[in-house]
């Protein structure tokens, strides 16, 4: 149970972190003279992108070597990316210190190896809900600390201590890691980092390119987590054309869908697990999208507003953890981490495509066009869901 705590920790200060700069980004980077595009998409798609690289290779590493050293290493070098990012005076800095960022938030996909190695398989969901929870719990409460700290003045704000917030948060979730996470892998379960050879790491898919199951998992993960970035990046902009809401009322909304997600992901999803499966609770989370999107195409109002929010961060939360589940316990052994790891990558990658689509799809197909997209795009997911299906022996 420590060691869970720790990880929640660690999965906790790394998106808080992360959160403490997303209302702030666009601000610095305008008065550094970023272009339109870049004030945007540098501050979450950047290091999205880092991530995309980095993750996969982390998840892997720590198959060869163990999770805890991953997790210790990746948390120095968060730290070190908090403190580049509290010192760039100039764009180009401020850019790179992003790009680090990103490639040492490869420790979420260890985080996730790590509750995959010390929990039965029937627990497995609820030890890794318990992980999302706190995912979803540092991504809540991160932009919210980030606005309260920047202040009132855009043109007098910066990241030095915001950023040194994060870098000391990122320093205490080191240092717990170090005293008290023992390593969950043992040595004769691991498998050589080679570069060639049967066991060689030959492509960043190589883990599951050669599983119907554990690709259709992660397919379906990307094709979701775009829709769901369609939605969260659109909505400010939607809520102020359709509801008028103002950036207080989209904070608060923000703030309910995180409560919501923490609520299923820490609670609900463990049990729902048990009784019917990480499959069906796949099928289940769907459904609950579908709902989510058909409330926000209707929505005209709080009510439709509050239900569409719900179902679409109730589903969206507990899609995330089955999946987790669902890849851990089909994956080998020694193959979890970079399978896991994989995953995330693919995760990633949706938080790429979705924010650099939705400002097109929206401004050139109307209000309901992101929604809309959303839902089309659980289609194929569904699709990718049901090749997943492990064959009958």
């Amino acid at each position: 149970m420590r060691a869970l705590l720790v990880l929640f920790l660690i999965v906790f200060v790394d998106l808080l972190g992360f959160g403490i700069i997303i209302p702030l980004f666009p601000f610095v980077a305008e008065r550094m003279g970023a272009d339109p595009w870049l004030i945007t998409f540098g501050g979450a798609g950047i290091y999205a992108l880092a991530q995309v690289i980095s993750t996969p290779l982390w998840g892997r590493l720590s198959d060869a070597v163990g999770r805890r050293p991953v997790l210790i290493v990746s948390m120095i070098g968060s730290t070190g990316g908090y403190v580049m990012l509290g010192l760039a005076d100039t764009l180009g800095m401020l850019i790179m210190a992003r790009v680090f960022s990103g490639l040492m938030s490869g420790n979420i996909s260890a985080a996730f190896a790590y509750v995959a190695d010390v929990t039965e398989p029937e627990q497995r969901a609820r030890g890794l809900g318990m992980i999302g929870a706190a995912f979803g719990l540092g991504f809540m409460l991160g932009p919210m600390i980030g606005g309260l700290l920047g202040g009132d003045d855009p043109a007098a704000m910066n990241f030095a201590l915001p950023a040194l917030v994060s870098a000391g948060l990122s320093a205490t979730a080191f240092l717990s890691a170090t005293i008290f996470l023992k390593e969950s892998l043992p040595p004769a379960s691991r498998k050589p980092w080679t570069l060639s050879g049967r066991s060689g790491f030959r492509s960043p898919l190589a883990p599951v390119a050669h599983s119907p199951a554990l690709l259709g998992v992660v397919g379906s993960v990307c094709l979701v987590s775009i829709g769901a970035t369609i939605l969260q990046t659109i909505f400010p902009v939607w809520g102020h054309d359709v509801l008028a809401l103002s950036p207080r009322d989209v904070g608060l909304a923000f703030f309910a869908m995180g409560v919501v997600g923490v609520l299923v992901q820490g609670v609900l999803v463990g049990h729902l697990a048990r009784r019917f499966g990480e499959r069906r609770v796949l099928y289940g989370s769907v459904l609950m999208h579908a709902i989510g999107y058909a409330a926000m195409i209707l929505a005209s109002d709080w009510v439709m507003l509050a239900i569409g929010a719900a179902f679409f961060s109730a589903g969206h939360s507990s899609y995330n953890t089955a999946a987790s589940s669902l890849l851990s316990l089909e994956a080998g052994q020694d193959e979890k981490g970079a399978v896991l790891g994989i995953m995330q990558s693919a995760s990633a990658a949706g938080r790429i495509v979705g924010p650099a689509s939705s400002g097109a799809i929206y401004s050139g197909f109307g209000t309901q066009a992101p929604f809309i997209t959303g839902a089309l795009l659980l289609l194929p997911a569904v699709l990718l869901l049901r090749v997943a299906r492990k064959p009958a022996c």
